[in-house]
């Protein structure tokens, strides 16, 4: 499968609401990435949560061999015992290289992390400072946005079989890995965009105007506030602006446009 036909797999892998959300807290790396129109990709072993990428992969070499014999000998002319003889002759090696291989894929993932909901009260004090930082709403027509995929929230029972699943379908490695959150996760309705990162800038840019609302939290303070909005200044478009407050009463957050 070619890198076109597989970056089409994801394509229609992706399945996003209208707008994504992402918490930030009080932070200078906020505010550039508001004024500078970026958004910060995370490696697994940066996020808060220790299974983050770590749903096992296992190779069955047994299948390999198979594969590899019913289609490299057609291809090379070979009789099947000389199919067999190439493989039993590289074999050793891929079996140290590939689990190698893969663990170093998974390690030089990144992930641009998103959610559903702006008004978690748990993500706002998870990942705002305790409602000291805002939440930036991005228009998913927009790049890279539109390329957001759910996350399954799915404790893994078995480990994946590598072989069978790149036959199948070869994003499925990244969908049980990068996709894939336990389940008492569940309530972040998070949605993710992963990126081999590689020697990457850790800041991308984003298409301009993608930004199409930001939340102040409830207990920002009026100096980052004030920061937030010199750099608005900077957007093409002016977001819509919502100032998150609390009903005491019955415990849930209030949205005021301002």
């Amino acid at each position: 499968m070619t890198a076109a036909e597989i970056a089409q797999k994801f394509r229609a892998r992706a399945n996003p609401p209208a707008v994504l959300f992402c918490y930030r807290p009080p932070a200078q790396r906020t505010l550039d990435e508001i004024s500078k129109q970026q958004i910060h990709i995370a490696k697994s072993d940066e996020l808060n949560d220790p299974f983050e990428c770590s749903a096992r992969v296992v190779w069955d070499f047994d299948l390999l061999r198979r594969k590899f014999i019913e289609e490299y000998a057609p291809k090379h002319g070979l009789s099947i015992t000389e199919a067999e003889k190439q493989f039993d002759l590289y074999s050793p090696a891929w079996r140290e290289e590939l689990p190698r291989s893969t663990a170093e894929l998974i390690k030089q993932s990144g992930i641009i992390c998103l959610s559903a909901i702006p008004d978690s009260i748990r993500m706002w004090s998870y990942y705002a400072q305790s409602h000291k930082g805002v939440c930036i709403g991005y228009d998913t027509r927009k790049r890279p946005f539109f390329m957001a995929m759910d996350v399954k929230y799915q404790n893994p029972e078995t480990p994946l079989e590598a072989v069978a699943a790149l036959k199948i379908d070869p994003t499925e490695v990244a969908a049980h890995t990068t996709l894939r959150k336990a389940e008492e996760w569940k309530f972040e309705q998070e949605y993710r965009i992963p990126v081999n990162v590689g020697n990457m800038p850790r800041l991308i840019s984003v298409e301009s105007g993608a930004i199409s609302e930001i939340r102040f939290g409830a207990r920002i303070t009026h100096e980052f506030k004030q920061q937030v909005l010199e750099a608005i200044s900077y957007l093409p478009n002016r977001p819509k602006l919502i100032q998150m407050g609390c009903d005491f009463d019955r415990f849930v957050l209030t949205e005021l446009v301002i």
